[in-house]
């Protein structure tokens, strides 16, 4: 089934908070009602029974074809910083969060702000309302679902936002509704917006709804090539009952890089009717002069993404589609999050965002599987007809709900991710993820944690039947001054009391597929006194830092002496002329057990004990009364990350021999972060004396 929304569509509520003595609340909020084509509350109510039929073992969760195991690696944050939260917002829900990077700026909007971060360090340079930043050719202040893009190719940041008085107080203005539009003077946003324009967006009703009635925009979608910037919306009656069709603006880039407001920029229209619905264009890096403007958009037929060519930009556009078989997917109940209480709504199946760069063409949505939100990604060829090349989901477990994913392709062919991720076991939290040019079709490296959630969500407008509103979209772009450096915006949930939705900023690199190792020794544990010439029990307890779950062959662990894994070192200590050495040999009885089908899967984070048996010989062994210095061995355990296939050079040796001294915080946490107390007593030698 398919599941179709249109958002955003504003209006203002009004919410008295009797009794409330904090001054920085505002008095009023204004939320952003959802609009979904009809049918949505059903396959939403259809989806949640599937859940829970799923979850009682009544059911199998469907197939989902494209989901892989990730790959071994994590992508690397390089930056992360706290974006606009709710008081930045204007008091709106939800956040629709988007950023953009440009050279040395980041710039995010939410509803009704925009902010400027410095790109280095993400330092706020500024924050402004957007009726004070369309200050001059904005209607009313019902400003909502605006959009920012970094056109590379102009080397301009530009913003859109739909001004529609209608849905604020009546205003008698419904045909009134305007695209505010505004390019930057140059590559740095801060120089300013001198190119701005109000764009008419009004229309009447021409495909689904009763004749000649006024439609306006919402949920506002932007993307770029050589020779346009193009806005799309789905249009609406302004009660927001009705879906008519979906408008596309085509804005000729030529006419508005003069960086002056009196020059009327040359635009396009285009209507895409019912049942097409939230058509998203593509940014479209590398384009050239003349190229087609791409655009995706679910297919009305169930199951399949439709691919929309749209030529003559600079003339009369021109549309074409192909409507290309996925992997099945359903709708989503409502996602649960730590703590209980209400409820994310998550959205529906739309296409939420689109990038292409050369002849590849990705897009990303949430998709069902059994009822439960996961992100998916698509890329496609348009070499020609356009094709499917690879399809996948971001599905770390069958109760974790991962939603409002975007994409975006680098310089170098990597493809970067966000999403937002909330469970029963974790608050509303963001992450990035990726694929390294060249990893196998499907697979996204295993997701970085980039914001956790601090507190379960809620707000203003939640309620039992329809949930907390998430969303309702996210962003990621790629720096332009690197070759594989993306940088992505999304949604978390702060420790606020309520309303509170914060927007966190994380730039991030895809780590090389060569599978790098980090095991700890954590343990050595031996007898102080060794009896001469009798086998003596010698354990080795080593950890998993690596990102990722190690496999250990048995014979990985070489002798234990000159060869392996895991190796003893002996350093006699004798001054009493006892003549002593030492001979090694793994416990194989014991180690057997932990390669009962002949090799050992060690989880991030978890341990295993490498057993050996250690026989002392010593000439003139002296009893522990009789010797002065009763010391006759130092003994060391080393881990050797070369002995296992794959290897690359351990970035962090510190932990690799034992005893060693207090090291504190783990600088390679596995996961989350290990406290180093050191390996013995606070790093003390492990000493053992010979006795007859």
């Amino acid at each position: 089934m398919h599941c179709f929304r249109a958002i955003s569509l504003a209006i203002v509520l009004i919410v008295v908070w009797v009794g409330s003595t904090q001054p920085d609340e505002p008095p009023q909020y204004r939320a952003y009602p959802i609009r979904r084509l009809p049918g949505h509350a059903e396959r939403k109510a259809a989806a949640e029974a599937e859940r829970q039929a799923v979850e009682s073992g009544f059911a199998s969760p469907a197939l989902d074809e494209t989901a892989h195991a990730p790959t071994p690696r994590r992508p690397a944050i390089s930056l992360g910083f706290a974006g606009m939260n709710f008081p930045d917002g204007g008091g709106s829900v939800p956040p629709d969060t988007l950023a953009a990077t440009g050279k040395d700026h980041i710039v995010e909007v939410v509803n009704s702000t925009i902010a400027i971060y410095d790109r280095v360090n993400g330092s706020k340079l500024s924050e402004t309302p957007l009726t004070t930043f369309f200050s001059g050719i904005h209607i009313s202040d019902c400003i909502f679902d605006p959009v920012v893009a970094y056109d590379e190719i102009a080397q301009r940041f530009y913003v859109g936002a739909i001004d529609l008085p209608d849905v604020c107080p009546p205003t008698a203005l419904h045909n009134q509704a305007k695209l505010l539009y505004a390019v930057s003077d140059s590559d740095d946003p801060t120089d300013g917006f001198a190119e701005m324009h109000a764009i008419d967006i009004a229309e009447t009703s021409n495909s689904h709804c009763p004749a000649s009635i006024p439609v306006g925009g919402d949920f506002t979608r932007t993307g770029w090539n050589a020779d346009a910037h193009v806005f799309s919306f789905n249009m609406f009656d302004f009660p927001g009952t009705c879906f008519d069709h979906v408008a596309v603006f085509v804005i000729e880039k030529a006419t508005v890089l003069d960086a002056n407001s009196n020059t009327a920029p040359t635009i396009h229209h285009v209507d895409f009717d019912f049942p097409n619905f939230t058509l998203v264009a593509a940014r479209m890096h590398g384009a050239n002069s003349g190229d087609p403007m791409w655009l995706v958009e679910e297919s009305p037929n169930l199951n399949h993404i439709r691919v929309v060519k749209l030529t003559g930009l600079t003339s009369t556009p021109v549309a074409s589609s192909t409507d290309i078989p996925v992997a099945s997917y359903g709708s989503f109940a409502d996602a649960p999050q730590k703590g209980g209480g209400f409820k994310m709504d998550t959205g529906d199946t739309s296409i939420l965002h689109v990038e292409s760069r050369g002849n590849r063409l990705v897009a990303t949505h949430t998709i069902g599987v059994g009822g439960v939100a996961k992100a998916r990604f698509y890329e496609f060829d348009i070499s020609g007809t356009p094709s499917l090349t690879q399809q996948g989901t971001i599905d770390p477990g069958s109760a974790i709900y991962t939603y409002y994913p975007s994409i975006a392709i680098a310089p170098n062919g990597d493809l970067g991710m966000t999403f937002m991720q909330s469970s029963t076991q974790e608050f509303v939290s963001m992450y990035v993820t990726g694929q390294l040019s060249g990893s196998p079709s499907g697979t996204m490296q295993t997701p970085m944690l980039a914001k956790a959630g601090a507190r379960n969500y809620t707000a203003f407008d939640c309620t039992n039947n329809d949930g907390c509103r998430a969303g309702d979209y996210s962003g990621i772009t790629v720096d332009p001054e690197t070759t594989d450096t993306f940088c992505a915006a999304n949604e978390y949930a702060t420790s606020a009391a309520s309303e509170n939705w914060g927007t966190w900023i994380a730039c991030f690199t895809l780590q090389p597929d060569i599978v790098a190792h980090d095991l700890a020794v954590t343990a050595l544990k031996a007898s102080k006194t060794a009896k001469n010439g009798v086998p003596l029990p010698v354990t080795v307890r080593i950890q998993n830092r690596s990102p990722h779950v190690e496999t250990i062959n048995s014979g990985d662990l070489g002798d234990g002496l000159n060869t392996g894994l895991v190796r003893l070192g002996f350093t006699p200590s004798d001054d009493d002329s006892e003549s002593c050495n030492a001979s090694v040999a793994l416990n194989d009885a014991k180690n057997a057990k932990l390669f009962s089908s002949g090799t050992k899967a060690l989880a991030v984070g978890k341990t295993m004990a490498v057993n050996f048996l250690v026989t002392y010989n010593c000439a003139s062994p002296v009893s522990v009364k009789g010797d002065a210095t009763p010391n006759d061995f130092s003994i060391s355990a080393t881990v050797h990350h070369e002995d296992l296939a794959g290897s690359i050079p351990d970035t962090h040796p510190e932990d690799d021999v034992c005893p060693r001294g207090p090291l504190g915080f783990d600088p390679n946490p596995a996961p989350k972060g290990t406290v180093d107390k050191g390996c013995g007593k606070q790093g003390s030698p492990i000493l053992v004396n010979v006795v007859p």
